[in-house]
């Protein structure tokens, strides 16, 4: 168990070092924004959450082929989790949160590894509060 609280620590003491008060506002808005989105579509059609995926892209200039071979990823990446048809439009808008939470990150100059620990300390960080 000291392991999962360890984790947990080390992404916290990451982002203390790495991000300002700026910054963690603007993930904490990214936070609130996926779960608003997750609440609005408890059970989306995929031919929604492709709309939402190329909306959300679009607005941010990212190109046409980014996001076919985004939202092909995520498929793929659904399917060889073994997801069911019907969960995976669920898994690409939580891949979208996952994605929105790295590039912040990324852009921030954060490692790949201290964005691992991050999100990995944040899973384990959303898992403890469910359970409680």
């Amino acid at each position: 168990m000291t392991h999962k609280s360890d984790v947990k620590e080390r992404a916290k003491d990451i982002l203390d070092e790495t991000l300002d008060r700026e910054a963690v506002i603007v993930l904490a808005r990214i936070s609130e924004e996926m779960q608003l989105l997750i609440l609005a579509h408890p059970e989306p059609e995929a031919d929604k959450v492709k709309e939402i995926v190329t909306g959300f892209f679009l607005e941010n200039g990212r190109s046409e082929q980014f996001i076919d071979d985004w939202i092909h990823t995520s498929e793929e990446y659904s399917r060889t989790r073994g997801l069911s048809e019907q969960d995976q439009p669920k898994a690409m808008l939580s891949d979208l949160g996952v994605f929105r939470f790295m590039n912040f990150l990324k852009d921030k100059g954060l490692t790949d590894d201290q964005i691992t620990i991050v999100l990995t300390g944040a899973v384990q960080q959303a898992a403890s509060d469910q359970s409680v």
